[in-house]
């Protein structure tokens, strides 16, 4: 997913609610970025940056996470629940199933060793502790 399809499923994700688009459009890159680094960090060990070769900030309407691609609707999900969490009440119980989404992704990934414990279409390594003992 672009930046740009990440931007319309949050908007989709969210109901479209026009009414709120002002209050969050400024931000949304941000709340984007946010959960693209917390996933980095969990995946990888590393954190987004400006600068950085290997994950750099989304910025650009082009821009793709460099992680797989199985992983970018997490993002949204991510995105979703910071949109929905500056709401009301009733919007930030809305938003409740998008945050848990996002922290079961980071869960699963921890607990499978990151990226040495998951290929790359999100199924376990089911060799990475493999010890080669003689008998």
């Amino acid at each position: 997913m672009t930046l740009k399809d990440m931007k319309e499923q949050i908007m989709f994700q969210t109901n479209n609610d026009a009414d709120d688009l002002e209050d969050f459009e400024p931000h949304i890159n941000d709340y984007v970025n946010d959960g693209y680094d917390r996933l980095v960090f969990v995946w990888d060990h590393q954190h987004v940056a400006s600068g950085s070769e290997k994950y750099p900030p989304l910025e650009e309407e082009e821009d793709v996470p460099n992680v797989p691609e199985w992983m970018h609707r997490y993002l949204t999900d991510w995105a979703t629940w910071l949109v929905y969490r500056n709401g009301n009440p009733q919007k930030q119980q809305r938003g409740y199933a998008f945050r848990e989404s996002f922290l079961w992704l980071l869960s699963s990934i921890s607990d499978q060793g990151g990226a040495d414990g998951l290929n790359a279409d999100g199924s376990v390594n089911r060799y990475r502790n493999f010890i080669n003992i003689p008998v």
